[in-house]
């Protein structure tokens, strides 16, 4: 959704008006909402949109065509911007946009895109400690309708599920978070589709059965993340993956040299991927299997 150019017509008509922002928000809002839409930083709801229309001599209509011509784009950048800020951990800043969309009363984006910001909300209010974990798992498990006709058609549901798992996983309910894996895994259409998801849940459940000290099964998930790795040509996960496999081999007892090639194969791939805090974490825990020149080499 081009709120970039709502923004600017919004400032444009402002001026053209001899308002300042305080004026314009008069009665309507906040000088700080004005001042967020201008700037495209939020998606004013309907009630707000239609006020500020009549005090800006156009009508509603007008905003909307500049609106709805990119409501998927705005839909798209959202979701990847979240992807980002869970990524890097940003609950808080996650928090404060999903509060905001779910502020939005009359607005209607559709059934993917409210089930996007409430999962989002949720995640970030569970790591934030606004929420306790059952209570975050519970409201999870809510946007998980699978009377909608739309279930399991979109790779959100399966993101949810995840989420699941990894919460129960947190809270050592690992039994919980194993089934809630399996599950995942018993959806092979959608698996076969997005195999890089694929990999990372082989991944989750390797680090799952290691905790459980199952490490055979450890072992046998690690290698299947490595081979699906391979097969599709694709390192994201193979290095985390590599260095699993070489935990799992100390633990069984295997000879030193597979396990040596593991940590070595490891740290290769975090070297090509330039990922220094796995460089360095490689290096630190397992320095010894990895010969002289890889532990002083970066």
């Amino acid at each position: 959704m081009n709120t970039k150019a709502l923004g600017m017509e919004i400032k444009r008509l402002r001026k053209l008006n001899n308002l300042s922002q305080s004026q314009l928000a008069e009665g309507i809002c906040t000088q700080a909402t004005i001042s967020g839409i201008e700037a495209g930083k939020g998606y004013p709801s309907v009630d707000i949109l239609y006020v500020l229309s009549i005090r800006l001599k156009v009508t509603l209509d007008f905003f909307y065509k500049i609106l709805l011509n990119d409501a998927q784009e705005y839909i798209q950048e959202t979701e990847k911007y979240l992807q980002e800020l869970l990524k890097k951990k940003n609950y808080e800043e996650a928090f404060q946009l999903c509060s905001n969309e779910l502020s939005q009363k009359n607005r209607q984006m559709g059934y993917k895109f409210d089930q996007l910001i409430k999962w989002n909300y949720f995640v970030s209010s569970y790591y934030l400690k606004k929420m306790d974990f059952r209570t975050s798992i519970n409201n999870l498990k809510q946007l998980l309708d699978k009377s909608h006709p739309l279930f399991g058609q979109d790779f959100l549901d399966f993101k949810i599920q995840n989420s699941i798992a990894i919460i129960y996983a947190e809270n050592q309910l690992y039994q919980e978070s194993l089934n809630q894996y399996h599950l995942i895994l018993s959806y092979k259409d959608f698996l076969s589709q997005q195999y890089r998801f694929h990999i990372k849940i082989y991944y989750n459940l390797s680090k799952l059965y290691f905790l459980l000290k199952d490490y055979e099964k450890s072992f046998k998930f690690a290698n299947l993340g490595i081979n699906m790795s391979v097969l599709n040509e694709d390192m994201s996960m193979a290095g985390q993956l590599y260095f699993q496999k070489g935990m799992c081999l100390e633990r069984l007892k295997k000879g030193s040299t597979e396990i040596n090639k593991s940590y070595q194969n490891s740290l290769l791939i975090f070297q090509l991927l330039k990922r220094d805090n796995y460089i360095e974490m490689v290096k630190e825990q397992k320095g010894k299997f990895l010969g002289k020149n890889n532990e002083s080499n970066s």
